[in-house]
């Protein structure tokens, strides 16, 4: 996670108890699979072109319009569901579609064939009665945007529905961004696997519709707190829909063949922070597409960076309906100390954009149906200095998952890569302990549905230790036949000891009873930001190493010493800061 300040405290994150919450779909049972149970089955068709309608809900209700079960009609829009004993009707609903009811034909114990026949609609704006809040003022397409808002529900439900009755095995990616200010510009981007490929939504609310409704979408008021986003389920409540007002929008160029239903809050309350946004329906598909939201309710300053959210709907090819991609925007700040005009020091907050969110990287289920998203790849063709091909090297993204290895011809490719910009590191296992790569200048920005292609020359754990050296001006330039050390200090619960102060002494390797006296180096390092320190010196390999970490008056020095066996020393130490006792 990246440094937070009291702008945000919280965000949008793939972890429990924030926004949206990854979780298993623990005890739903695919009743409709049970081939021994007495089912209603059949095939909806177009009623015009007599073309199978996939994504079909269909819906068995009892006497009184409950509902007793419910399944998906798959990509051919076949059906099955199982026959409850209430049952007395079922209703088939998809989105674009006139909703159809039909009474289950008479059956003995047997299972029942009903072929059904549903209306396309001509457009997604058909006027509906309704009885207007009191809190929304009088609109003249209020019929109509009711009537858009029916097909949203039908989009929205065949989203839960997909997911109790043909459950996916899912691989999910989670990111953050780092923005350029208040830009769109991505400045920085850390990538992980949500998780194993396991059988699970890809995320649902941290709260149900009456409480978000009741409380608002963040913990606290103003800027602060925790953020919270919509799912399926809330939009679908009736909670939510009583609390919003609803009106038809105009899509702008970006989206053709689209219409948007736009939903603001019915009332506004002092120190609250709520939602206003657009649900888009693609009106040729025939499919929900995206929900894209904005904070409302907070300060000036934090509207400036455009807070909110969106999520994005995609019809797979066995008709299930999933959300493939979710985000979240908000700002963040970052400390810093400026010399105000007065020439004094003074500590201010550098505000910047953030984006938590996740994608869908596959999908797959038990009838064999797959799905890839369209993400990026990279493929590197790695050399020796030498111009030799690089074989069994670990190319790894920074910040990422991300991570090959290089076959004989010292090629290889990284797939399914979140849109965004990367570095390439190389892992060398001599330094990989203290949890680093080798840097490259090899950088490049991945795009959705492209492979970028590039050639990179391989560098080594000795080479990366003298660039550091020099960056640091420990040295001007590194002597030949040069020994180095690297490392880095810890504290017991693995966070970094910044600033301490490191410093080396030589002598020539002995025996257990070597009386040889040290040889102190002049420079001393201090250990940076994630408590790394290194060294470049003509050390010979017959000598022996000693590592001072000091870290204060009044503490106990850490001593550390290391033969060179080979020209690089690589030391993790840990560090127990203990008083030093009275003389």
């Amino acid at each position: 996670m990246f440094g937070r300040s009291a702008v945000t405290r919280r965000r949008f994150s793939l972890l429990p108890a924030v926004l949206f919450v990854v979780a298993a779909l623990a005890g739903v049972t695919a009743l409709a699979r049970d081939a021994a149970a007495q089912s209603l089955t059949g095939t909806v068709r177009d009623s015009v072109s007599r073309a199978s309608v996939p994504g079909v809900i269909v819906i068995l209700l009892d006497s009184a319009g409950g509902t007793v079960a419910r399944n998906l009609a798959n990509e051919r829009g076949e059906y099955r569901v199982l026959i409850g004993a209430a049952a007395r009707t079922v209703r088939f609903v998809r989105i674009g579609f006139q909703p159809r009811e039909l009474a289950i034909p008479p059956h003995r114990g047997a299972d029942v064939t009903l072929d059904a026949t549903m209306f396309a609609l001509p457009n997604m704006l058909q006027p509906v009665r309704v009885i207007a809040s009191s809190l929304c003022a009088g609109r003249k397409d209020n019929a109509s945007a009711m009537g858009l808002w029916e097909q949203v529900r039908a989009g929205l439900l065949a989203t839960v529905v997909a997911r109790e009755s043909n459950p996916a095995v899912l691989h999910r990616l989670g990111y953050e961004r780092v923005m350029d200010g208040n830009s769109s510009r991505i400045e920085m981007m850390r990538v992980r696997a949500d998780s194993a490929d396991t059988t699970a939504t890809t995320f649902f609310a941290a709260h149900s519709a009456k409480d978000l409704v009741r409380y608002g979408f963040s913990t606290d008021s103003g800027s602060a707190g925790t953020f919270f986003g919509p799912d399926a389920d809330v939009l679908l409540n009736d909670y939510f829909v009583g609390a919003y007002c609803f009106d038809v929008s105009g899509a702008p160029r970006s989206r053709p063949n689209q219409v948007g239903l736009h939903f603001a809050p019915a009332e506004h309350r002092r120190e609250r922070i709520d939602i206003d946004g657009t649900l888009w329906i693609d009106t040729l598909a025939r499919a929900l597409k995206e929900v894209e939201f904005k904070y409302v309710g907070m300060s000036v300053g934090a509207m400036r960076f455009s807070p909110g959210g969106r999520i994005s709907f995609r019809a797979m090819p066995n008709g299930v309906v999933l959300i493939d991609q979710w985000s979240l925007r908000l700002v963040s700040a970052r400390p810093d100390t400026v010399l105000n005009p007065k020439g004094v020091l003074e500590f201010r907050n550098w505000l910047y954009a953030d984006e938590t969110g996740g994608e869908l990287a596959r999908a797959s289920w038990r009838d064999g149906t797959h799905w890839k998203a369209p993400l990026g790849a990279l493929r590197v063709q790695a050399q020796n200095r030498d111009g030799t091909p690089a074989s069994g090297v670990v190319i790894a993204l920074a910040a990422t998952d991300y991570f090959g290895i290089t076959d004989a011809t010292g090629a290889v490719e990284i797939k399914e890569l979140v849109p965004g910009p990367y570095a390439v590191r190389v892992v060398d296992p001599r330094v990989a302990a203290l949890g680093i790569g080798l840097s490259t200048p090899l950088k490049f920005t991945a795009t959705r549905d492209t492979t970028t292609v590039a050639k990179l020359t391989i560098s080594t754990a000795e080479l990366f230790v003298a660039d550091r050296c020099v960056a640091s001006h420990q040295v001007k330039t590194v002597p030949p036949g040069a020994s180095f050390v690297i490392g880095r200090a810890i504290m017991p619960d693995g966070s970094a000891v910044v600033g301490a102060t490191v410093s080396f002494a030589i002598r020539p390797k002995g025996g257990s009873d070597n009386t040889a006296p040290w040889q102190w180096i002049k420079e001393d390092v201090k250990t940076g930001d994630d408590g790394m320190f290194q060294a470049c010196y003509g050390w010979t390999p017959q000598s022996e190493v000693l590592i001072r970490v000091h870290l204060g008056e009044g503490l106990v020095d850490i001593d550390v010493t290391e033969p060179f066996v080979s020209d690089l020393v690589v030391l993790k130490i840990p560090v127990f800061p203990t008083a030093r006792s009275n003389p």
